[in-house]
């Protein structure tokens, strides 16, 4: 079972709007970085329970989606929040800059901040 489905092209505008922290995956099945991703990705959901909702988009399947989040290398990790982007990372991503990336967008007066 995974942590983070592959959405279906179809399931992607719903998958974003919703409200909280969403955070979408952009990975390709022969992509060796992608898949030394997972389980980092997999623990930063095991150790956040309830934070955020995870998703993986097909690079292959899903172009549009790709184009419209401006992806241009994989993996790349996108955390939305109420359907806006706050953070991004890509490449070599390490489990530290993960947490941090959750820990930034969850830190209490965030969004009130100023």
């Amino acid at each position: 079972m995974s942590d983070f489905p592959i959405l279906d092209p179809q399931q992607v505008a719903a998958a974003t709007a919703q409200p909280g922290l969403v955070l979408l995956d952009f990975w390709q099945a022969t992509c060796a970085p992608c898949r030394a991703l997972e389980p980092r990705l997999a623990e930063l959901a095991h150790q956040h329970p309830g934070t955020f909702d995870g998703y993986r988009i097909d690079v292959d399947a899903d172009p549009r989606t790709v184009d419209a989040f401006d992806v241009m290398s994989i993996p790349t990790v996108v955390l939305l929040r109420d359907g806006h982007e706050v953070a991004r990372l890509d490449g070599l991503i390490r489990p530290e800059d993960l947490h941090a990336m959750i820990a930034d967008a969850t830190s209490p007066g965030d969004a009130d901040a100023g």
